[in-house]
């Protein structure tokens, strides 16, 4: 976790167009508050490569 106001290089790196953003393996994005179900839907899905 960072701070994108802190890290402004890293948010610029990673896109950060909102927070909180969850970013799984630089493949899957998040924007905005989600529910824990979405969540794990989308680490499955970083996980498989999609």
């Amino acid at each position: 976790m960072i701070e994108a106001m802190e890290f402004p290089d890293l948010a610029n790196q990673f896109n950060v167009s909102g927070v909180p953003q969850t970013t799984i393996n630089q493949a899957v994005n998040v924007v905005g508050a989600a529910p824990e179900g979405q969540l794990v839907e989308q680490i499955k899905r970083a996980l498989m490569g999609e």
